[in-house]
């Protein structure tokens, strides 16, 4: 009987540990979404990652609340970037690193990972190198996880005189 007992914790454990791996999993694969979705201006699909009452804080880029206005803030965000640089156009691609993801509780999680982004301004003007941290808190609904917050802290914006070139 004590082998059957040891047997059964065992499986038990390792059920929690794969349930626990594939949460990581697929909040990992929810922050890669939200990156694609951003490079390829996918703006639906973004605010689908978010909750309805999601909280997004770009500090002095401004913040959204809830999934539509996500949508909106993307939307609008390289506008008002290209307003502020006098650009006629904002190129731009972003790319995450160090992804960590915390398991709070079986359907909350926390993570943070840092990202750089190649900025330009202008098709033909040099490009610029932007570096940051994205901290989130994560939920899921139902067999889903969605973003509930997404804060950033922007570290810098330089310029990166050896970037881009075409062809190579």
């Amino acid at each position: 009987m004590p082998e059957e007992l040891d047997t059964a914790s065992t499986l038990k454990q390792l059920e929690k540990r794969v349930e626990e791996l594939e949460a990581v999993r697929d909040i990992t694969r929810l922050r890669a979404e939200f990156h694609r979705s951003l490079n390829n201006r996918e703006w639906d699909t973004l605010a689908g990652l978010f909750t309805d009452d999601a909280h997004l804080d770009y500090g002095e880029y401004g913040q959204a609340h809830g999934s539509r206005e996500v949508r909106d803030y993307y939307g609008q965000l390289l506008e008002q970037i290209r307003d502020m640089r006098n650009a006629t156009a904002i190129l731009l691609k972003n790319f995450i690193h160090g992804h960590q993801v915390h398991l709070q509780g079986e359907n909350t999680a926390t993570g943070v990972c840092f990202f750089e982004e190649q900025i330009r301004f202008n098709q033909d003007s040099h490009a610029f190198s932007s570096i940051g941290q994205f901290s989130d808190k994560y939920v899921r609904i139902g067999d889903r996880w969605y973003f509930a917050k997404v804060e950033l802290d922007h570290y810098w914006v330089v310029p990166d005189n050896d970037g881009w070139r075409w062809p190579w």
